[in-house]
């Protein structure tokens, strides 16, 4: 019986217009009515993820989410922080320092989860767009060794996120957690944060087994949650890697593939 199932969001549940078909809508709400926790897990902060969250009635004390991408978990109807990462200042000016001698724009979240950047720029306003929130401009010289951030991202054209990925040292993926979220978006995480640590994490505080667990996705930061869960489930228009990580394949986001993996394995009735 899967009794938790962590649902990606982007390129996953919402179409690529960022909308949720009935159909998944339908499914999500019979997998409840069938006994499963229903959670978002995402590379977006809080706030980016809160509408969908209203929008599936998944706002109760009962309702959890795990934000950018396994560094925080959070209880969504008290708000109160079950799980939390994060990394340094010091390493923040470090990834500053690589991402410009590889010709990226970069971006970080701090603790508190405001988002900072050095310049404006398209793939920022990407962040800013999709999440509803705003950007601060800083100069990443000044940023304190000791202070706290969620995440960093390397964010370019897909062609200087691929190069820059390529050309980044062993040391990089040795030292973090590097995942990347999107054709754009190259994160860089406290060694031990990703999704699938977050399921354990929170499978764990439910007193849920990982053999009750699915987890459904279809990018890089989606591979740690889908080879954690028992079934691990990748979208049609996944990336390689993650389908070859999945044990089934459903349809793609923009066929409501999430209510097609619900529905074969949680709901018992064909798509």
């Amino acid at each position: 019986m899967v009794r938790l199932c962590t649902i990606d969001l982007d390129g996953t549940l919402f179409d690529k217009d960022k909308n949720i078909s009935e159909e998944n809508k339908k499914a999500i709400q019979m997998a409840k009515e069938n006994g499963c926790k229903i959670v978002l897990a995402s590379g977006r902060p809080f706030q980016g993820i809160l509408p969908t969250l209203k929008q599936l009635n998944l706002c109760s004390k009962e309702d959890y989410v795990i934000c950018y991408n396994g560094a925080k978990i959070l209880n969504v109807g008290t708000l109160n922080e079950i799980y939390s990462t994060t990394i340094s200042g010091k390493t923040i000016k470090e990834i500053y320092t690589k991402s410009k001698g590889l010709g990226t724009n970069f971006h970080a979240f701090r603790q508190n989860e405001e988002l900072i950047t050095d310049v404006d720029n398209p793939y920022t306003d990407v962040e800013i767009r999709i999440n509803k929130i705003p950007r601060t401009i800083v100069d990443f010289k000044e940023i304190c060794d000791e202070d706290k951030f969620l995440k960093c991202m390397m964010v370019s054209c897909d062609q200087k996120i691929t190069a820059a990925m390529e050309r980044l040292e062993p040391q990089y993926y040795e030292q973090y957690s590097v995942v990347r979220s999107s054709k754009i978006f190259l994160e860089f995480l406290n060694k031990e944060t990703n999704k699938g640590n977050a399921l354990k994490v929170l499978a764990e505080f439910l007193d849920i087994p990982l053999s009750d667990t699915m987890a459904i996705g279809d990018a890089g930061n989606d591979l740690a949650m889908i080879e954690t869960a028992r079934i691990g489930v990748a979208m049609e228009n996944a990336f390689a890697e993650i389908k070859k990580a999945a044990n089934y394949i459903t349809a793609s986001n923009e066929a409501s593939g999430v209510a097609e993996a619900l529905n074969h394995f949680i709901n018992q009735r064909k798509f």
